[in-house]
């Protein structure tokens, strides 16, 4: 397939063209900056344009239509602008990937939702562990606010248009190369990844997840937690739970580091196994 992958040059996108082009698929990327890298022409897109997003995804130059879209652009993290400009311009590009594909008859959507919408930070606990897809969305910031009102819209835009299929990847703490030197400092003090239930995943399952998303076969909205089989701390998790949650309701075992953020739906869905854990560069 022909992919069209926004947010190219970010920590995901570098990892999900890896893996489309490992797959034998052809990518182009839609970013801020225009170039080419590892074999892949990026063009110079403001996905908050909806004009530019609408052009881009029609087509550019001797670059046909893509048949799928991988949208990874926009603000990635909490705290990194102010409110109105995290929320906006998520909000907004989204809308206009969403709107530019049902528009010129895209189906296969696959975006970066997040487990912010989760609950993060949790002052109030979480309804179960390990959570999955049930559980209730509660964003607590702009920025999560910002990617439940898109998965909001993928459930919209599919009902709209049935031959549409979108999938809301929903990214843990991603984890590149260089972050993995921060991780120690956890073990010590666990309380401050209490934020996002210790949860991570490697930037490469990420990639490889963007990659699976596109491929598989289904149908509708699905929205998919995204994260390590593990958790980045080596205290136990169910020493973790009882510590930091002690009357929250645990749904499955939590043996050894497993991870609270449950991945079983998007195993099922998109045939998820993340491979990549911060254990094996002890």
């Amino acid at each position: 397939m022909r992919v069209a992958l926004t947010g190219s040059s970010g920590k995901i996108g570098r990892e999900a063209a890896k893996a489309l082009k490992a797959a034998g698929h052809g990518v182009i990327g839609l970013d801020l900056t225009g170039g080419f890298n590892e074999g892949y022409r990026t063009a110079a897109v403001d996905c908050a344009d909806f004009g530019e997003v609408l052009g881009a995804l029609s087509g550019i130059d001797t670059l046909g239509k893509p048949d799928a879209v991988i949208h990874l652009a926009g603000i990635p993290a909490p705290g990194l602008a102010v409110d109105d400009r995290i929320f906006r311009i998520n909000f907004q590009s989204t809308y206009n990937v969403f709107s530019a594909c049902a528009r010129l008859g895209i189906n296969r959507v696959v975006w970066a939702s997040s487990e912010t919408i989760l609950g993060m930070p949790y002052a109030d606990a979480p309804a179960f562990l390990p959570l999955d897809e049930t559980a209730p969305l509660l964003p607590n910031w702009s920025y999560a606010l910002s990617k439940k009102l898109g998965e909001d819209m993928a459930d919209q835009f599919v009902r709209w248009h049935p031959a549409m299929s979108i999938a809301s990847l929903r990214f843990s703490n991603v984890f590149a190369e260089a972050d993995y030197a921060t991780r120690g400092s956890i073990d010590t003090k666990p309380d401050v990844r209490r934020v996002n239930l210790w949860g991570y995943v490697d930037a490469r399952d990420c990639g490889e997840a963007c990659r699976l998303a596109v491929e598989a076969d289904f149908t509708g909205h699905e929205p998919m937690i995204i994260a390590a089989t593990d958790s980045v701390c080596a205290v136990p998790s169910a020493e973790l739970a009882a510590r930091f949650f002690p009357d929250v309701p645990v749904k499955a075992p939590l043996e050894g580091n497993v991870s609270l953020l449950s991945s079983e739906r998007a195993r099922q869905v998109i045939g998820y196994e993340p491979r990549h854990s911060w254990r094996d560069r002890a």
